[in-house]
């Protein structure tokens, strides 16, 4: 917010430009004008968009009417001559890319959409939105390079891999001294040179090749991956040495065996170090995890936390994008059911003693320990 709308006979489309004065007159100035301009000598490709070219006798309607859709994602021109038709599209410092498919809407905004990104494009903080809501697979190529130094060398490489993945995929290469820290949070690699692959741009699920970086080698592995055979990278601190405090420190290779048991139930809260909320929870959290193990219940139920800003799920049913969250997961089950009660001792004491796999053996026993009948259920 704020998100301003575009509005032209009857269509509406997001306002995709920057927050001062001049940039939006720019931008609306942009979508004024006519979509396809006629040239002769049409202008190379900018550094932002690509360029698309109509070379023929005559103006195509089909294609005017892609360029006035799509206006901000290229820039269109007709280039009258008397050779046959053809479309071509363009790149600053890429080979162009010929149209091969029937002139149609359809055919020809998608051969736009697959071609809209650079054949290999810088990844930064300015066309990372780009990449997300192109809604590809995005490949990582992780050399040890700044922006702009060394990349030259492995370029090649790398095109020649996204020529093969073309419409699937968009090949990318990023400034990994300055994003290092980024890269390492995002994808858990510290290490490079590393390839990384994401089925769609955005996943929390990647894949990650740090074998010999050849165009074969790297062709094969993102085939392996779309094929299933290779296991997602997880992000994942070190296994604790010492766990026996009331609240168990999961992380994101323990995960899969510490919460989903067999025997037990399991209260698993996902936070983030430097959450508020998170951190007004803890107290009461860890009273809850108290009670459970001075009541001799640990056999019954297990009370867990994991650090969710350095840790993976291995689970799709087990996944977060906020702070606290908080799982409940039943003994023998595979789904993890979202809490989303009172996050205090007693709200969460409640919701246990409701939901428990073994809720009747639970009362009993703490019935029985009290040895007076109902007291058990205070917290």
């Amino acid at each position: 917010f704020p998100t301003l709308m575009w509005f032209e006979e009857g269509k509406q489309m997001e306002y995709t430009g920057g927050r001062t004065t001049q940039t939006i007159i720019d931008w609306c100035s942009s979508m004024t004008g006519p979509p396809v301009l006629e040239n002769a000598d049409p202008a190379p490709p900018g550094n932002e968009r690509p360029r698309v070219v109509l070379q023929g006798s005559s103006m195509s309607p089909v294609f005017e009417q892609v360029a006035k859709d799509h206006r901000r994602k290229a820039t269109w021109y007709f280039q009258k001559n008397s050779g046959p038709q053809k479309i071509v599209l363009q790149h600053a410092g890429e080979d162009p890319v010929e149209f091969t498919g029937a002139v149609e809407n359809a055919t020809l905004t998608q051969f736009l959409l697959d071609n809209a990104l650079p054949l290999v494009g810088e990844l930064n903080a300015d066309t990372f939105d780009k990449y997300l809501e192109a809604g590809k697979g995005l490949v990582w190529s992780l050399f040890p390079v700044k922006a702009g130094e060394g990349f030259e060398e492995h370029r090649q490489i790398m095109a020649d891999v996204a020529k093969r993945f073309r419409g699937k995929y968009f090949v990318t290469h990023t400034d990994t001294v300055k994003f290092k820290e980024a890269i390492d949070n995002m994808l858990g690699i510290s290490k490079f040179p590393a390839i990384a692959v994401q089925k769609q741009a955005g996943d929390k699920k990647k894949f990650v090749h740090t074998g010999a970086m050849t165009v074969e080698q790297i062709s094969q592995f993102i085939e392996d991956v779309g094929l299933g055979k290779v296991e997602p990278a997880l992000k994942s601190e070190p296994k604790p040495a010492v766990n026996d405090d009331a609240v168990k420190v999961v992380v994101g290779t323990t995960l899969l065996q510490e919460v989903f048991t067999p025997d037990k139930d399991v209260l698993l809260e996902v936070y983030a170090p430097w959450c508020g909320h998170c951190k007004k929870l803890e107290p009461e959290y860890s009273k809850l995890a108290k009670k459970i193990k001075k009541e001799e219940l640990g056999d019954l139920l297990s009370i867990a936390k994991i650090d969710g800003t350095a840790n993976d799920s291995p689970v799709d049913s087990l996944d977060w994008s906020s702070f606290p969250t908080i799982f409940f997961v039943k003994a023998g089950q595979s789904n993890a059911t979202v809490y989303d009660g009172e996050r205090t001792a007693k709200g969460l004491w409640k919701y246990i003693r409701k939901h428990a796999t073994k809720a009747q053996e639970l009362r009993e026993r703490l019935e029985r320990r009290k040895g007076n009948k109902g007291r058990g259920e205070e917290l």
